[in-house]
């Protein structure tokens, strides 16, 4: 009777994927089937460029600027694909709203940020305007 109980469980063992619970081959290098892990590798090559760019950055202000969620960066931490690192720069206020960044690297929150560019623009614009105004005025004065 033992030996019925032990030949039940061989087999092959099934392994799914961690995300969308697809069937993946036993040998599978990582725990997602293919599609799974190319949008997980997606996400992580933007979190890598942004670390490029700004190193040091912290989990909260990846969050604020990619819009990839907290728990999704730090899964990548658990994994060992990113390391955290102590940050001097936390409680730093935006100059906008005030509202806590948490990073050395931005003045300002991205809704503040976004408005400042929106009337940046606004300002080109109208100093456009006013130079092509400012063109037709023109002329040359003689004295004599």
């Amino acid at each position: 009777m033992m030996k019925q109980r032990n030949q039940a469980h061989i087999g092959t063992k099934i392994r799914t994927c961690k995300k969308c619970k697809d069937i993946i081959a036993e040998n599978a290098l990582y725990d997602y089937c293919p599609k799974c892990f190319k949008r997980i590798d997606e996400v992580f090559n933007k979190i890598k460029e942004y670390l490029a760019e700004y190193p040091g950055a912290t989990s909260f202000e990846m969050e604020q600027e990619l819009g990839i969620p907290y728990h999704v960066i730090n899964n990548f931490v658990r994994e060992g694909r990113l390391v955290e690192i102590p940050n001097d720069y936390i409680h730093i206020e935006c100059k906008g709203c005030g509202c806590l960044l948490l990073s050395a690297h931005h003045k300002y929150c991205p809704s503040c940020r976004s408005k400042l560019e929106e009337e940046i623009e606004k300002a080109k614009n109208q100093f456009k305007k006013i130079k092509v105004a400012d063109k037709a005025r023109m002329h040359i004065r003689h004295k004599g």
